[in-house]
């Protein structure tokens, strides 16, 4: 009897990883059809599957290859790279609505890039390169602050995560303030955009994050083990704070590739994987995958409503994904209230 409980609960979670990988499929070619001039997916699989036969006209090819799919791609691993980095930080804090941000690095990134911008140096040095920098700085203060001792206590990392990232943030107004008619790119970069991306950046942030993403995987029982507790994971071999250090690093890493190129695109990491762990569980070795598509599917989706919502005008990637996040946010606020409420009466 629980043997077939155990298998019926390993196929669903099999039935769901399908339909994320089929959801990213469909979400990618749906994108790079979609659009001010539009391609029939047909025409659009045939290319990207590489049937010189597909009958494209020269536009289409140019529509496709050099403006839509560098950008599809790029959304794909960015939503991917921030699902997967929100999954670990929600199992390192033992959190649901513990976000990769929380640590600090968007807030060092954003101001690496109006400091770029500030300086007039970004033609000479890009701007991804400031915000990747200085995101790696916040994630570093964060570190040294939180630390103790050689071990890595959770309500440190937090804490100093916080500080660090209100650090920045009032840094970042002040550049701001001070930008003039600088202003308009700052604020741009701070809505998150896909706009004007070129295979070039989209080579950086494959060689950044797809091995990262790999490498995560390979931490999901771990990350099912800490769940437990501290004490738990120890007695069962686990070394938590050696753990704890590399989860962070990754999801550092992550987050600052992913940020320093797009800006910082906000709910993406805090709701994909809730939204996946209400389906599948909180198995971290199938919810780190899953979420890897799901988040890729839904960046390449948001994007799309950004282009063709006010078209040929662009909404950035930021307001929407806002717009989609906040509202089941506030479901998990309200629906973690009830649970603590309930348990409390229980009491």
């Amino acid at each position: 009897m629980i043997l077939e409980v155990y298998k019926q609960i390993i196929a669903k979670k099999i039935l769901f990883m399908t339909f994320s990988i089929v959801l990213f499929i469909l979400s990618v070619i749906i994108g790079v059809s979609v659009g001010a001039v539009r391609i029939p997916p047909s025409l659009v699989l045939k290319t990207l599957l590489g049937d010189s036969s597909s009958g494209l006209n020269s536009l289409y090819t140019i529509i496709i290859w050099k403006v839509r799919l560098p950008r599809i791609l790029m959304a794909s691993m960015v939503g991917a790279s921030l699902a997967v980095a929100g999954c670990m930080v929600q199992g390192v804090f033992r959190n649901p609505l513990a976000s990769p941000y929380v640590l600090g690095m968007s807030s060092g990134a954003a101001f690496g890039a109006a400091l770029a911008v500030i300086l007039e140096i970004w033609t000479i040095i890009p701007i991804p390169i400031f915000a990747f920098v200085f995101a790696l700085l916040s994630l570093t203060i964060t570190y040294v602050v939180a630390a103790e001792d050689g071990h890595l206590p959770l309500t440190s990392l937090l804490l100093a995560g916080i500080a660090v990232s209100s650090l920045f943030s009032a840094l970042t107004s002040f550049m701001m303030y001070v930008a003039g008619e600088k202003l308009d790119v700052i604020v741009f970069w701070l809505m998150g955009n896909l706009t004007g991306i070129r295979w070039q950046e989209v080579r950086i942030v494959a060689i950044g994050s797809l091995p990262l993403i790999a490498i995560s995987l390979f931490f999901g029982q771990e990350l099912n083990v800490m769940m437990l507790g501290e004490d738990t994971a120890k007695s069962m071999g686990v070394e938590v704070d050696k753990s704890r250090r590399i989860i962070v690093i990754l999801v550092a890493l992550l987050v600052s590739v992913c940020v320093s190129y797009v800006g910082p695109v906000g709910f993406v990491g805090l709701v994909i994987p809730h939204m996946v762990r209400l389906v599948i569980g909180p198995d971290n070795r199938f919810l780190i995958p899953a979420s890897a598509f799901f988040g890729g599917a839904f960046l390449v989706l948001a994007d799309l409503i950004s282009r063709v919502v006010i078209k040929p005008a662009e909404i950035p990637i930021g307001i929407i994904t806002s717009l989609f996040g906040v509202p089941f946010f506030i479901y998990l606020l309200k629906k973690r209230k009830r649970v603590i409420a309930h348990a409390t009466e229980s009491m």
